[in-house]
């Protein structure tokens, strides 16, 4: 195992001290039921739970995306089980991109090794085929090509690619929440964008939003992205960094704003508590801690695995838990 590796193994041991739930910035308690099973390897009633989100765009987004972490390890059992179905062959793919991206690491490209990069992207090809297979047994589904956002995302094919998925996305669910996040990964700077146009992305999810909506977060996701990307490029500490950034008046206002329409209406939403991080996080570190204190007290223990606290910290459950204590909501 390399040093990094070792590294990487202590951290996540001592995020777990911290006993918040990484992973779990979602609201689904039968998903909850369910990925234990799909772990050890009992893969129906997760086929089962994708069948019976079938015309609920985000539910079944999200139901995917987990049910693709937790059977990562178990391709070849899905495959078997997917056969011509178009759910089966929906979790397939989605879960040889998770499988893909595990072998591939969370390294920047300098540190991960030529071996591991052939076997990523041999893994990663492999979920074409079942995706798209879903997406013609399926017209209307979004879903699919949400996943092959991630899937261009690691065969770099390019932006007309990444372009054309994402209208094909859209025109099936024009505020699909996951579908947003995919695209903005694939406009950050470090793939194939800039900040400028992940910012104007960001501010037009906002203008066509409907209240009440959280996608209205991907204004603070595409600050975190940029401001993350800064910490990744110097040797500023990033807590300085993350309260310069998000101290500057014209980011705030942008994040009021988009807070302000969201809160405004009353629209369940499985990714709320997602939201609630992204913006709660950012007001945290802008110094506008009535905010955060409201926002991130209805999100608990649960937490999201990688950003906002992983700008923060390589501790992320370590890091919100201390904000939760300056707030005073232990």
């Amino acid at each position: 195992m390399s040093l990094i590796r070792v590294i990487r193994a202590v951290l996540d041991l001592l995020d777990k001290t911290s006993r918040m739930r990484l992973g779990r910035s979602w609201d689904d308690p039968a998903l909850e039921q369910v990925l234990p099973r799909v772990k050890a390897g009992r893969l129906e009633p997760g086929l089962e739970l994708i069948n019976q989100a079938r015309g609920d765009n985000e539910l079944r987004a999200l139901r995917v995306e987990q049910l693709a972490i937790a059977g990562a390890s178990h391709t070849e059992a899905l495959g078997r089980l997917a056969g011509d179905d178009a759910d089966g062959l929906l979790w397939l793919g989605a879960a040889r991109i998770e499988q893909a991206w595990a072998i591939r690491g969370a390294f920047r490209a300098p540190y991960v090794g030529e071996e591991r990069f052939v076997r990523f992207w041999e893994v990663l090809s492999s979920a074409a085929g079942p995706l798209e297979q879903a997406a013609e047994a399926l017209p209307d589904d979004p879903v699919p090509w949400d996943r092959l956002q991630w899937h261009g995302v690691g065969m770099q094919s390019g932006r007309n690619e990444l372009d054309r998925i994402w209208t094909e996305l859209t025109a099936r669910d024009p505020h699909l929440y996951i579908g947003h996040y995919s695209r903005a990964q694939a406009l950050c700077a470090k793939w194939y964008g800039s900040d400028e146009e992940l910012l104007a992305f960001a501010r037009g999810v906002t203008a066509s939003a409907r209240a009440g909506d959280p996608v209205t977060a991907m204004v603070p996701l595409a600050h975190f992205e940029i401001v993350w990307n800064e910490i990744n490029g110097t040797e500023q500490p990033a807590q300085d960094a993350l309260e310069a950034y998000f101290g500057n008046s014209d980011v705030a206002d942008s994040l009021t704003e988009a807070a302000d329409k969201w809160r405004d209406g009353n629209r369940p939403h499985p990714r709320a508590v997602d939201a609630m991080h992204l913006f709660g996080a950012a007001f945290y570190f802008g110094g506008h801690l009535t905010r955060a204190q409201r926002l991130l007290a209805g999100a608990g223990r649960r937490m999201p695995e990688i950003l906002p606290w992983s700008a923060a910290s390589l501790t992320p459950g370590r890091r919100y838990a201390r904000a939760r204590r300056n707030l005073g909501l232990s």
